[in-house]
């Protein structure tokens, strides 16, 4: 079972936000099944599901990840 939701900071959200509209590439590292991943990522949308912050990107071998945001561990 997942540990409860952490809110990020609203500066980081915004961060999310800029990139998508711009469509520039973040550089993320985020956890996956408990596993490091780090790639330069296109961000595609954010969306909050019971009270859980989500964002949704393609990394840059075409997959697509839907990640919990407290689950970002870096955004550069």
């Amino acid at each position: 079972m997942d540990a409860p939701y952490r809110p990020i900071a609203c500066a980081i959200y915004d961060r999310y936000e800029r990139a998508i509209l711009s469509r520039t590439p973040l550089t993320v590292r985020w956890l996956e099944s408990e596993r490091p991943c780090e790639d330069t990522v296109r961000i595609q949308a954010l969306e909050t599901a019971h009270g859980t912050e989500f964002v949704s990107f393609e990394d840059s071998r075409g997959a697509h990840h839907r990640v919990r945001l407290d689950r970002v561990t870096l955004v550069a």
